[in-house]
């Protein structure tokens, strides 16, 4: 165990270590370790106790007994008490979620209080292994399946499990050994939870084919860490190539063929990095099942498609360009609006079309378009697209449906029903603005020229 303990750099010399103790097998073999290592390694040392109210005056005993030993081997203590059973109903948890919830909670407190360095835990490695075990039935995606971590950041400081490497009958031996009396929780025996029904029908078999299973399942979880931590790396220069703005329910942005560049071990861990920063880590809606339809939509032929996610969450490809969004375009209605010259009109997305008249006008760039006044009926209209709509384009035979000008132009469908077009009071389509332009130009210079500009 020592060896453990330094190969994972669990413990300093002078470190505040805040100590959880239950008063089982686990936590008090923990306890009394800890009371022996202090004076070799001048460790400050917090014993913390909680008594979740489940079990009556079973549970207040167990407290009571924790806080006996603290004193008589003069360690300072901290305990509470919580309500477990309201605070399950007024956030919709179940019980062990809520009492795991409030006792962190409190934890964390006292962490802060002491400003603690660590905060140690008995859990060993069968506990490891069951929790491994009931990560493999949940979920298939390997970031969900690493067991309990040797070390990880918590309030003050760390959260640390040196026991990781022991199983649990050499902590019912060392409390053998040192004539400690630990407390039993009769709840540990039902089998109303997962955890113990794994724990009394699954763990003796797998023990019984392996005897080593703990050790296995610590190298396995320790290595899947490693490798996860390397791929997280590498799968943040992939994020390079992606737009991220606002955060939590914000929104992500990138061209789908510099993303199919990248292996595809580096684009399944991007995309859940891509959500990690949308949902802000809390994204237990998404399974395997949502990572296939996101890498089909990315190999399906179809220019433009969609997914929806959990809680509002649509996946938007536009030909080569793939949006993550919680904004949603069906609230944007059409609109229709009479454009006079030498007025503009405001458009829904604040982008602005103006109208002016003049004898003479250079008609540069795609956003700007001249027309020649005898030939249209003013005021012109700027509206969005109607079922059916066609222009005839300069230097054009015939006239060509508006949707198939979208199409070959491949603007993304999300865009097609608010982009703005200007026609006459006759309904000729004039221009469809930025894009394509109608014809309506003479070539006599002479007379009143139209000019229109659109600003985005």
């Amino acid at each position: 165990m020592n060896t453990f303990i330094k190969k994972h750099n669990l413990i300093q010399t002078h470190d505040t270590v805040v100590l959880a103790v239950s008063g089982g097998p686990d936590s008090l073999a923990l306890l009394h370790y800890f009371h022996h290592l202090k004076r070799h390694d001048n460790l400050k040392l917090i014993v913390a106790s909680v008594d979740h109210g489940l079990r009556g005056d079973e549970s207040k005993q167990d407290l009571e007994y924790v806080e006996s030993l603290a004193h008589q081997w003069n360690i300072e203590f901290k305990g509470t008490s919580v309500d477990v059973s309201s605070y399950k109903k007024a956030n919709g948890l179940g019980t062990q979620e809520a009492a795991r919830e409030l006792r962190y909670q409190f934890f964390a407190r006292v962490m802060e209080e002491v400003n603690a360095d660590k905060l140690a835990f008995g859990h060993h490695g069968d506990d490891q292994a069951e929790t491994m075990l009931m990560q493999f039935t949940r979920s298939v995606m390997p970031e969900s399946i690493h067991g309990m971590p040797v070390k990880r950041p918590f309030a003050t400081g760390s959260i640390i499990r040196p026991f990781l490497c022991l199983e649990k009958q050499d902590l019912i031996d060392y409390c053998s050994s040192h004539k400690l009396q630990p407390r039993f929780d009769p709840s540990n025996e039902q089998t109303d939870y997962t955890r113990n029904s794994v724990r009394q029908h699954i763990m003796p078999f797998m023990k019984s084919m392996n005897p080593k299973l703990h050790e296995h399942m610590q190298h396995m979880s320790e290595r899947v860490t490693e490798d996860r931590t390397f791929i997280e790396n590498e799968a943040k220069r992939v994020l390079d190539q992606v737009v991220l703005s606002d955060g939590k329910g914000g929104s992500a942005q990138f061209l789908k063929s510099s993303f199919q560049k990248y292996p595809l071990a580096l684009q399944r861990k991007s995309f859940h990095l891509i959500l990690n920063y949308l949902y802000g880590n809390q994204i237990e809606e998404i399974s395997y099942l949502h990572e296939e339809m996101f890498f089909h939509l990315l190999q399906e032929q179809k220019p433009n498609a969609s997914l929806d996610f959990p809680q509002g969450l649509k996946v938007i490809r536009a030909y080569d360009e793939i949006t993550f969004t919680f904004s949603s375009t069906k609230g944007n209605s059409a609109f229709s609006k009479t454009l006079y010259i030498g007025q503009q009109v405001s458009l829904p997305d604040g982008s602005i079309i103006s109208l002016e008249a003049g004898e003479c006008f250079s008609e540069q760039g795609k956003h700007v378009y001249v027309c020649d006044s005898n030939h249209v009926t003013l005021p012109l209209i700027v509206r969005t697209r109607k079922p059916g709509d066609r222009m005839i384009l300069r230097g054009m035979n015939g006239s060509k449906k508006v949707k198939d000008i979208f199409i070959d132009e491949k603007i993304p469908a999300q865009l097609r029903d608010t982009w703005p077009l200007v026609t006459d009071q006759e309904g000729r389509i004039l221009w469809l603005a930025g894009l394509k332009k109608g014809e309506g130009c003479t070539g006599d210079p002479s007379g009143t020229w139209l000019r229109l500009q659109y600003k985005k």
